[in-house]
């Protein structure tokens, strides 16, 4: 049974403390758990020592219980590292996994996001004890994945992909050598794999003026969402997250709250932009803001009786309240590229192109960095600033007129 201590204040017990032992560690030294209990009101001295020593053993059951999962997932050691022989696999699987990943901190995009990742690192350190890799073994992984590994389409992997993988073994291997079970970390003497700077794929000023002609013939909420994903720059999930509260007619903008995202385990769902700096009020073209009134107002006319304040702009086809899948937005926005005679471009890349255009006519970075939802500015510089032929000639011309060259 747990140990009770009375708390007392001038000669009154105010509280207990509670401490259970749960066994002893590695150096014989007992494990315990302390908590404290407060006293409920309106009990009597005699009720009070009764509720306690009934809290007293539910919380015990509780620590003890929890001690035990956390054994059985590997936070518990009671071996040294160099005494240890656990399976790389086993503690991915079973330890990093669940803890690291499955916390109840991440979303459920970077949860999948690390599940497919692990999927390849387990599979080819299988068998493996994890005190026994070393830096070359991790080596030896990112020249497989540069040079023999191929995706099910057969397409090697790019190199912002194996600085994923470089990444999560980096994690891995931290919060193992974090929880003792190794005791050194491996990455720490393998070299990143370099970063490969491909130029960012958007629409030129001559292709844009041809994407807002064809605007016109789309369906009209098929134009909003592209005109929006081209002036404002936002993301896919964001422009699908739009709700009709979200867009204030009067001082015209647009607040990005939400964002709606899609993955196999949890399908489509709502959630929080993906950082904090996302959350953003941001302008919108008097004719965005023409475009959305008149597909407000269609939308009105068609569901008559609802308010349509916490509908979604672009709800799905069964319900006002409910998001469409914005894998489908990508299929479409593809699809008029590819009808229209324009690159590949998905919707992510109309949000490099909004960048691109934005800068091209002048406007400042930090405006850019704020209507794109950048953490930083050097996040927008090192994506969209280069300057072309034509600019960098203006810039000689204007030395060369500054000094009379």
């Amino acid at each position: 049974m747990a140990n009770i201590r009375e708390n007392k204040r001038n000669g009154k017990v105010i509280s207990y403390r509670f401490t259970a032992c749960l066994g002893r560690d590695a150096n014989d030294k007992q494990i315990r758990r302390y908590t404290t209990w407060e006293i409920p009101d309106g009990l009597t001295p005699a009720k009070a020592k009764k509720a306690a020593e009934q809290a007293a053993d539910v919380w015990e059951q509780e620590v003890k219980a929890e001690h035990q999962k956390e054994k059985e997932l590997g936070r518990a050691y009671t071996l040294p590292p160099e005494k240890r022989r656990d399976s790389f696999s086993a503690f991915i699987n079973d330890v990093w996994f669940p803890l690291q990943i499955c916390n109840g901190n991440d979303k459920q995009t970077t949860i999948t996001f690390y599940k497919n990742m692990k999927k390849l690192i387990v599979e080819y350190f299988d068998g493996m004890i994890i005190q026994e890799i070393s830096p070359m073994h991790i080596q030896k992984f990112l020249v497989y994945l540069n040079s023999e590994y191929k995706t099910q389409r057969g397409k090697p992997l790019s190199p912002k992909t194996i600085r994923h993988y470089f990444n999560a073994l980096g994690m891995i291997f931290s919060y193992a050598e974090k929880q003792n079970v190794i005791a050194k970390n491996p990455m720490l003497k393998v070299d990143a794999p370099k970063k490969d700077k491909k130029p960012v794929d958007a629409l030129t000023q001559e292709q844009a003026a041809q994407f807002f002609q064809l605007l016109s013939a789309c369906p009209l909420d098929f134009r909003c969402i592209l005109q929006l994903l081209i002036t404002t720059g936002i993301r896919r999930g964001e422009c699908i997250g739009l709700k009709w509260s979200d867009i204030d007619e009067r001082h015209s903008t647009i607040t990005i709250a939400r964002s709606v995202v899609y993955t196999p385990e949890s399908g489509i769902s709502v959630s929080t932009p993906k950082t904090a700096n996302s959350i953003r009020t941001i302008p919108i073209m008097p004719s965005t803001l023409h475009l959305l009134q008149q597909l407000k107002e269609q939308t009105r006319r068609k569901y008559p009786d609802t308010i349509l304040k916490e509908a979604f702009v672009f709800p799905s086809e069964k319900n006002l309240f409910l998001p469409r899948d914005p894998n489908a937005v990508t299929r479409r926005v593809k699809r008029f590229m590819k009808n229209n005679g324009f690159p590949d471009l998905s919707p992510h890349d109309l949000r490099h192109s909004c960048a691109t255009l934005l800068l091209s006519e002048g406007a400042d970075i930090k405006s850019v960095q704020e209507i794109l939802g950048h953490a930083d500015a050097s996040t927008t510089l090192n994506f969209y600033v280069k300057a072309d032929l034509k600019q960098m000639q203006a810039a000689t011309e204007k030395l060369a007129a500054a000094f009379n060259l």
